[in-house]
């Protein structure tokens, strides 16, 4: 409110050529973050590695800036509202204040609550920068290409055999001996960010306006696909698959039955993919998880929540790569909930959950009030 003379029509700022090309362009900084993975693959291989470890919150600050920007030259209206706003800043207030009066060291603190806060503060600045629809699609056009462009990457570390560490492949597997990373560098990440990546290449191959563009996207999509099985990481596999289920339900009913098709069509054609799920079922996955696995690391972060239920044990101290840089002894617990309960607690996991569900619900409805097919996908 202190800022609203100061923008709109009135305001000081609304002969400034420089703020108005600003303005109009501020969404072109998605791009950057869209490109992510090469750029922070590009600049971690680079000699100056101060700019590695910051450049990604210096974009941030400059995509916020450009927010302000907008705010300032088109006043209170360039602002978007969204129904999923509260529980951001609820999630926002609680682990900053949990950040503030939980965590005993304040440097593993910060790096602790940039986790949760970065993705929110993004969600705000790829709000308010787009003026219209057209913008949204090239932007995702874009993620798409760069999704394809990691895949194939992948996909040729998976065929030329590149060496991976000894404790990314458990000895007794069959069938796995390889897993593709890409320039990600983390098998489970890279499956991730495909389970991510798939549906937009569905919807982008769904909605496209040729032949030559949707010949292109369906070639994308098979890359993704491709490459997320020779990751060879399971949770990944259930989480493209259950998104994937959940877009067909909403959108593509009959994806229904390609997705059923490809479920009982990969273990078939992969010794690899079905030796990774059979092996979950074996004795000799539940003896070496309990030993040292998921199972042991699940276990020791249900030990830091049943001690600290409320609030945690602080923020970066448990089971991310926070606490393993600045915590002795600390793992990955590979379970971003688990990991949220014993660093924050109840507070801090049912802050987490309720903005999920609220982010859910909020897809739900509008996708139901959307009426053109094209839209909604």
């Amino acid at each position: 409110r202190l800022l609203l003379p100061l923008a709109g029509k009135d305001s000081l700022f609304k002969e400034s050529r420089l703020l108005a090309a600003a303005t109009a362009h501020a969404w072109l900084i998605l791009f950057a973050a869209g490109a992510y993975p090469f750029i922070d693959f590009a600049l971690r291989r680079s000699a100056d590695t101060a700019i590695a470890g910051y450049w990604d919150e210096l974009l941030l600050f400059t995509g916020l800036l450009l927010v302000a920007g907008r705010f300032l030259y088109r006043g209170a209206d360039a602002w978007r509202s969204t129904e999923i706003g509260l529980p951001l800043y609820i999630a926002g207030g609680i682990f900053s204040f949990l950040a503030l009066v939980r965590s005993p060291e304040t440097p593993v603190a910060i790096e602790g609550v940039r986790v949760y806060l970065q993705y929110l503060l993004w969600f705000f600045v790829a709000l308010n920068l787009p003026d219209h629809t057209r913008q949204v699609r090239s932007f995702i056009a874009f993620f798409v290409v760069v999704a394809t462009a990691i895949s194939l990457y992948g996909i040729g570390q998976y065929v030329a055999g590149v060496p991976v560490p000894q404790s990314w492949i458990d000895q007794a597997e069959a069938g796995v001996r390889t897993r593709a990373f890409s320039v990600i560098g983390s098998p489970n990440v890279l499956g991730s960010f495909l389970a991510l990546a798939l549906p937009l290449g569905l919807s982008c191959l769904f909605t496209a306006r040729s032949r030559v563009t949707g010949a292109g996207y369906a070639a994308a999509v098979v890359a993704m696909m491709v490459c997320l099985a020779v990751t060879f990481s399971r949770g990944a596999w259930l989480s493209a698959f259950f998104g994937l289920v959940l877009f067909a339900v909403m959108n593509r009913p009959a994806l229904l039955w390609f997705l059923a098709a490809c479920a009982l069509a990969a273990p078939a054609t992969s010794p690899g993919v079905a030796g990774r799920l059979l092996y979950l079922f074996s004795s000799s996955y539940l003896v070496s998880s309990q030993r040292s696995g998921r199972i042991a690391r699940w276990q020791a972060a249900l030990e830091k929540f049943y001690h600290h239920p409320l609030t945690g044990e602080g923020l970066g101290r448990f089971g991310g790569a926070v606490a393993a840089r600045a915590i002795p002894g600390s793992f990955y617990v590979d379970n971003f909930y688990l990991k949220t309960a014993a660093e924050a607690g109840l507070l801090g996991l049912g802050a987490l959950l309720f903005l999920l569900v609220s982010a859910w619900r909020a897809g739900y409805r509008a996708c139901l009030a959307l009426t053109k097919p094209q839209e909604k996908t």
